[in-house]
């Protein structure tokens, strides 16, 4: 008659909260699947499922999640430029300091830096453009980044 003899007790891993987060962030991740993400950190399947689960509940242990913050929209409306009495503000650094001579541009815009607009799009990713790109040029841009959801 064979026994087998144990000669260390199997216990309970304790996860640190850092290290769930990251493997979640893993498993969340286009394209990746639980059950790789789960073997590649020697974690069990339900363990991830679990994790995640207690994640968009708000009851993941040692995480404490502030209430998300209010999300408001401002309307923003694209119309072609129109002339008006005062040229609009130069976005090519070298025009600025061109037409800073120029007895028509203000003290307040000499030195001005254009403005960066962050949109983001469907998809996750973030364009930064600059304030006077071409609303043309920005959809164009967009459409080929966002894939065409736009």
């Amino acid at each position: 008659m064979a026994a087998e003899i144990i000669s260390t007790v199997e216990r309970r891993r304790q996860w640190p909260t850092e290290e769930k987060l990251r493997i979640m962030s893993e498993a969340l991740a286009p394209g990746a699947t639980i059950a790789a993400i789960a073997d590649r950190h020697g974690v069990c399947r339900s363990q991830l499922y679990t994790w995640l689960r207690h994640a968009r509940e708000g009851k993941l242990p040692g995480n404490t999640k502030s209430a998300p913050e209010a999300v408001s929209f401002v309307p923003v409306q694209v119309r072609a430029h129109t002339c008006t009495s005062s040229p609009a503000p130069p976005c090519d650094p070298l025009a600025s300091s061109a037409m800073s001579s120029s007895p028509s541009v203000s003290s307040t815009m000499r030195g001005r830096r254009p403005a960066l607009v962050e949109v983001v799009l469907t998809n996750g990713r973030i364009v930064k453009v600059d304030e006077c790109i071409d609303p043309s040029a920005l959809a164009r841009l967009v459409a080929a980044v966002d894939g065409g959801r736009s």
